[in-house]
């Protein structure tokens, strides 16, 4: 039995909802914290989720079936961040 394990992935620019939701409709689980952030427009006070780490977000899945092409093709995608 294998186990899921996560991974860091960079999205592109102001792409996180897309790329979000073409992961989920691939099936993957994915991890994008948001912080709460309150900002003046003219008059009024507006409050916006925006993603605790710009550009990047996790995604999760199991090292045997090893999708890294798929993901990378993802739609909103640039890459999954690797070392070594």
């Amino acid at each position: 039995m294998s186990t899921k394990h996560w991974f860091l992935l960079q999205y592109k620019p102001n792409s996180h909802r897309l790329a979000l939701r073409n992961l989920h409709r691939q099936g993957f689980e994915t991890f994008l914290p948001m912080l709460a952030v309150t900002q003046r427009h003219s008059t009024k006070f507006v409050q916006q989720a925006r993603p605790l780490f710009p550009g990047y977000m996790f995604v999760s899945f199991e090292l045997d079936t090893a999708p890294w092409r798929k993901i990378n093709s993802t739609v909103g995608v640039t890459r999954l961040v690797s070392f070594n």
